[in-house]
């Protein structure tokens, strides 16, 4: 590993041009605000704000601010952020990790756990559980999920379209690197590097994008490809609301995705990948063949990718083959599989309870929520995000969603314990728009204001807002 250049300075050059994008979408923030926090994944982890122990990246930048906008109305009266179905798992939650997270380093203070700390360099080490600036920076983060989350619950005509913009952005700036990488051309790391991590450099060239490391570069590849596959196959109809153009900036989503994810040559992706690609060809096989949407375009989609599998067979064996050797010969392996497995003995030593979020850090996702979050948080947790994901699914429109958030889990479940994964809140604030939406075509507030518009289910009618009424985001 090696460090990149580091911002001692409070604010980035990203952070003032987050903060020029949040002042020119406040005049209409119920509307632009949901296309700010997905123009915002472009670059997910870059910081805008370093302050000693915590990074705000755009997103939780943004999401700041959208919290202030948030309690001012709720001050007012004029808003109802946890009215819909499913918010109370969401609160049960998020409540007990804040319980867990103050009483877990005074339970079992003293105790063995994964953590990092300034003089070691930011590398995780076995230390003995403390108090650290992890238990504040990662519930903060989760805090502001959950205002992301209820905001857009309540917001109305939200489709997958909604991801468009920041994971295209994402991934053309990731390929950009890659050109940088490998012909010379010029690409702005001053303003994508500009956290506080380490960044990871191999050996053997890997591309990380505008990540810290290629792992998350197939968290997002993955994820991003698998919903284009989605919306390009069944749910482009509703998905697109009728633009022509915006199929073409899927297949280049769709594109830059599958290359990124090549030349990442990551273990996470060729595990986590082939399972998510597994759930996808499921889920377009069966929505296609009950509906009839999209059968032709799977068919053909199917027979086009065998013939490219069959003539390209002995590439993509040697290329699966060596990676997956690599992977399990390399250091990293080790090192990932000792830090869950330590995690797992942590949780039964703790007796289920947890240490509390941000006190362990293991690889992967599972182990985190066990060591960290203990047997009842896990719950809540698993509880919370297949009640979301099967509402989303449920509906074409939303159907998208559903799939990044199971992207997400499925590839953070071989590498990646981060939770407050700017995307995978994204995510599940999509689905959690998906079930609550019913609840908007019923009555609506007393302030016109608020009222939201949302297309009929019995007649395909929409109902309009009152003179003055904010619209918010298609």
């Amino acid at each position: 590993m090696s460090s990149d250049r580091l911002y001692d300075a409070a604010v980035t050059p990203l952070g003032l041009v987050t903060l020029v994008a949040v002042a020119l979408c406040l005049k209409d923030w119920r509307r632009r605000f949901p296309w700010l926090l997905s123009a915002s994944l472009v670059l997910p982890i870059s910081a805008a704000f370093v302050l000693p122990g915590l990074a705000l990246t755009p997103f939780f930048t943004v999401a700041l601010v959208l919290s202030a906008l948030l309690a001012w109305d709720w001050a007012r009266g004029r808003v109802a952020l946890f009215s819909w179905p499913g918010a109370g798992l969401l609160v049960a939650f998020v409540t007990w990790v804040v319980l867990v997270t103050l009483a877990g380093p005074a339970l079992f203070a003293g105790i063995p756990v994964l953590n990092n700390r300034d003089e070691a360099g930011g590398l995780v080490s076995l230390l003995p559980l403390a108090y650290t600036g992890s238990n504040v920076a990662q519930p903060a983060y989760l805090g502001l999920g959950v205002v992301v989350i209820c905001f857009l619950a309540t917001r109305e005509r939200i489709s997958t379209t909604l991801f468009l913009p920041g994971l295209l952005g994402c991934m053309s700036l990731s390929t950009w690197r890659l050109l940088h990488d490998k012909v010379g051309l010029p690409f702005p790391t001053g303003l994508t590097d500009s956290d506080q991590y380490l960044y990871v450099e191999t050996t053997e060239y890997r591309l990380r994008g505008v990540f810290t490391e290629p792992s998350t570069l197939a968290h997002y590849g993955t994820a991003a490809f698998a919903l284009s596959l989605v919306v390009l196959t069944i749910g482009r109809r509703r998905a697109d609301h009728g633009a022509a153009w915006v199929p073409t900036l899927w297949v280049a989503l769709a594109v830059c995705s599958a290359v990124n994810i090549v030349f990442a040559r990551s273990g996470t992706a060729l595990v986590g990948g082939l399972a998510v690609l597994a759930v996808v060809a499921g889920i377009v096989v069966v929505r296609a063949s009950r509906s009839g949407r999209g059968l032709t375009t799977t068919s053909i989609a199917t027979c086009l990718g065998g013939i490219v599998v069959l003539q390209s067979w002995g590439t993509i064996g040697g290329y699966v083959s060596g990676l997956f050797t690599d992977k399990v010969q390399s250091g990293s392996f080790d090192q990932r599989t000792f830090s869950d497995e330590f995690s797992l003995r942590l949780f039964l030593d703790v007796h289920g309870v947890g240490v509390g979020l941000g006190s362990n850090k293991p690889s992967s996702l599972w182990p985190m929520l066990l060591s960290c979050t203990g047997l009842v948080g896990t719950l809540l947790f698993t509880a919370l995000v297949g009640y979301l994901v099967l509402g989303a699914a449920r509906r074409v429109e939303t159907l998208g969603a559903a799939v990044v958030v199971t992207s997400l889990v499925i590839t953070k479940s071989v590498a990646g314990s981060f939770l407050s994964e700017p995307l995978l809140l994204l995510g599940l604030s999509v689905c959690a728009h998906a079930v609550a939406a019913p609840r908007w075509t019923t009555a609506p507030p007393e302030d016109p204001s608020l009222a939201p518009v949302t297309p009929a289910r019995s007649s395909g009618s929409a109902t309009r807002p009152s003179p003055g009424s904010a619209p918010t985001a298609a």
